[in-house]
């Protein structure tokens, strides 16, 4: 059955890395329009100059504008959540922050943003430093670049959240859900300890919410799989891929 075009549609993308056009230019070619599009986080954005997500965003505004899209996008580990803060929204693009229900084509959407950078400690061997050692001499030489930030993990709240949603989207994915848990070997405590505690808060959510679906990204991989909570009450989640998208509505 083909869609009129004021049935608007909502997509969820994985991973974008900072490829802003490309995610525009893909929605495009797969005749998407009359759509709400959210990107499950690593969105990109506080990376380059201080300018560049004016530039970005400068270069789609049109074609969003002409095919009536908005992207809305929760917080990953690579985004400055400076950005999440409510204050930095464009007219067709939305960084939503975190614990803060968002209604998108009839669907309460729960967003839940961070996840902790399992690869901190990891030394490329080209430079022999680790991202953490890079974004320090950032900092101690003035620059107003970061590749990391230290508040990258998801905020915890222990009340205040909403216990109905349609949708919850997170970047880290719960303890409940693939893949397992597994300790690389060069993560030092901290970095594993704060890993463990993001994913146990978000089966914290998850027992609380119980969601009929949750999608999240951070794994460059797909998953998908059904928890169940009791006689007819389940959660399907669903774990994208890097600007894997799937439609809700």
């Amino acid at each position: 059955m083909e869609l009129k075009r004021s049935e608007r549609q909502l997509w969820i993308c994985g991973d974008i890395h900072g490829e802003l056009s490309a995610l525009v230019r893909n929605t495009i070619n797969r005749g998407i329009s009359c759509a709400d599009i959210l990107v499950v986080g690593d969105f990109g954005a506080g990376f380059g100059r201080p300018n560049s997500m004016n530039v970005a965003y400068g270069k789609v505004h049109a074609t969003l504008e002409k095919n009536d899209i908005c992207i809305h996008t929760i917080r990953g580990n690579y985004d400055d959540p400076l950005f999440f803060d409510g204050l930095h929204d464009y007219e067709r693009l939305h960084f939503l922050p975190d614990h803060r229900i968002i209604e998108l084509c009839g669907k309460k959407i729960y967003p839940v943003g961070g996840a902790v950078s399992s690869d901190i400690d990891l030394v490329d061997p080209l430079t022999r430093k680790s991202r953490r050692m890079q974004n320090d001499a950032l900092i101690r030489y003035g620059s107003s670049k970061r590749i990391w930030w230290p508040n990258e993990a998801p905020s915890l709240i222990a009340e205040g959240f909403s216990e109905t949603a349609d949708v919850v989207v997170s970047h880290e994915a719960p303890l409940s859900f693939e893949p397992p848990l597994v300790r690389a070997d060069h993560m030092c405590d901290d970095t594993w300890l704060k890993i463990v505690e993001s994913r146990k808060y978000l089966d914290f959510i998850l027992s609380q919410v119980k969601p009929p679906l949750w999608f999240y990204g951070h794994y460059h991989s797909h998953y998908e799989g059904d928890l169940e909570f009791a006689a007819e009450q389940r959660t399907h989640y669903c774990c994208l891929d890097i600007t894997e998208m799937v439609r809700v509505v």
